[in-house]
């Protein structure tokens, strides 16, 4: 049986996941995405340099991550007779399916130096220590 975090994984990088297919034309904008487990928590890294933390949106909406991201930028440059004017505009949306176990009131994100790093805290899994005896018949 696969761990659940490999399940998880699995399900949301297959090229036969339907949030992939509906989008396989999107998907060349698409930042790059780190996901890691510990005991304690989830985390989600999104490559994404020259944007602003202000650019972004995280959502937690029926059981479901939402990763958001808009940035529009104007360039204009004037030589002699000539200018010339530039417009760039990034705009993305990931979503992932949560795992049962993610606390999702307790979800943070920070950004910092192009890296987008959100952490999704654990449910404590209850590890029965008791030891019983059992009758050998």
């Amino acid at each position: 049986m696969l761990h659940p975090m490999n399940q998880w994984v699995d399900r949301f990088f297959t090229e036969e996941d339907p949030f992939f297919t509906e989008n396989r034309t999107n998907r060349a904008n698409l930042p790059a995405v780190n996901v890691k487990e510990t005991d304690e928590a989830y985390m989600i890294e999104v490559a994404a340099p020259g944007l602003l933390k202000e650019d972004f949106k995280v959502s937690c909406e029926d059981q479901r991550l939402i990763i958001r991201a808009e940035h529009q930028t104007e360039k204009e440059k004037k030589e002699d007779d000539c200018m010339r004017r530039e417009f760039n505009f990034t705009r993305f949306e990931r979503h992932f399916q949560l795992p049962e176990d993610v606390l999702a009131d307790n979800v943070k994100a920070t950004y910092e130096n192009g890296l987008l790093k959100i952490n999704m805290p654990r449910k404590a899994l209850k590890i029965n220590k008791e030891t019983r005896l059992i009758d050998v018949r």
